[in-house]
């Protein structure tokens, strides 16, 4: 393993400027890393923190509106509320307007040379708390744990229908119409095929695994140990990173320590739940509170693969995660005219901003 890693560093040292292409063992995909202080700088001083007089505190989805939402689908409470009444503590109800219908056949079918299927699926939102302007980042440990609860009973309902070969849970944070914008929220969305990235993870991890016999994600968590360059936040059973070939400043990726290749297997939440305090907090107070979004990446829905011969080494080769990408800017013209991201915060350079919590 030394060897290793003084090969690696020494090839990273043999750039003459700050300037590298990064291939990402993942997706394969590459990302030329710019460590461009003047520019990681401005990051920061384009946002500006939200204030209270921002938040609209008649929200339909606080708690007391629940008359003005649709019927609740599955909630957490405090003992001895109703259904549909206060004392909720995480909610989940339909989307107004879903991308996805739950009702109904897949029907895939041919057009001429095309393929067709019904838009079947579903489409949920997550009520993170009862109270518009508290966040991920401010919440106690205690509800955090309830959010991560809430995504773990909906994923694992939603399998149970072999329609659906992936569930996601998706969360964009800065964005929603006027009453969701403050009030934290996320969206489960459960989709007839699997998401193209998550594909290219999952063909990615069974090619590593039919080489090498191991995890590729295990293979990765394990070097980056080893070189702690890269790391930002680690405890027990968890460790929050900056990839190696990040695509956007400030990227993190939180991993189980231990193989794991579903989400919902997951019940011990509360050092997940302090590893994403952590990075959600830092990411708050260093880069005054900006879009991002994170989303879970957890093994495909094994019921419906299995019925058509897929994934069979699953349990094997992929390790759900966590990935959590800041939003600073739209697309370059290089990026949309090339394919390559750009980023102007090394990996190494970005975790150690969000490691000590300044700049």
């Amino acid at each position: 393993m030394k060897k290793n890693n003084h090969g690696m560093k020494r090839a990273m040292e043999k750039s003459n400027n700050n300037h590298q292409f990064r291939r990402d063992p993942i997706s394969g995909n590459w990302s030329l890393i710019i460590n461009d202080e003047k520019e990681l700088r401005k990051l920061a001083e384009d946002y500006k923190r939200k204030t209270v007089e921002d938040i609209n505190p008649k929200s339909k989805y606080a708690e007391g509106n629940e008359g003005a939402t649709p019927p609740e689908i599955f909630a957490i409470r405090d003992p001895g509320t109703n259904r549909n009444d206060r004392g909720w503590k995480v909610r989940v109800l339909p989307n107004n307007d879903p991308f996805l219908q739950i009702h109904g056949d897949l029907d895939n079918r041919g057009a001429g040379m095309y393929d067709v299927m019904n838009g079947i699926g579903a489409h949920e939102l997550v009520l993170e708390s009862p109270t518009p302007g508290e966040h991920l980042a401010d919440m106690s440990s205690e509800q955090l744990q309830n959010v991560l609860a809430a995504y773990r009973e909906r994923i694992l309902d939603l399998k149970r229908d072999t329609r659906f070969r992936y569930v996601l849970l998706h969360k964009s944070h800065g964005e929603g119409d006027e009453d969701l914008l403050h009030h934290s929220h996320s969206h489960v969305i459960a989709t007839p095929m699997t998401p193209p990235r998550i594909k290219v993870e999952l063909n990615s991890a069974k090619d590593h695994y039919d080489y090498k016999e191991r995890c590729l994600f295990c293979d990765i968590i394990n070097q980056e140990i080893s070189e702690k360059e890269r790391i930002i936040s680690e405890n027990e059973q968890f460790i929050a990173l900056s990839p190696f070939a990040s695509r956007t400043p400030f990227e993190i990726c939180i991993y189980p320590k231990k193989h794991q290749t579903f989400f919902e297997w997951n019940t011990e939440f509360s050092q997940l739940a302090t590893t994403l305090k952590t990075v959600l907090g830092r990411i708050k107070s260093i880069l005054n509170d900006p879009k991002y979004i994170m989303v879970i990446h957890s093994g495909p829905n094994i019921a419906a693969g299995k019925r058509r011969g897929y994934w069979k080494t699953i349990e094997r080769d992929y390790h759900w995660h966590i990935e959590i990408t800041p939003r600073f800017h739209g697309l370059t013209s290089f990026y949309i005219g090339s394919g390559f991201q750009i980023n102007v915060a090394s990996p190494e350079r970005a975790a150690g901003i969000l490691r000590s919590g300044r700049f």
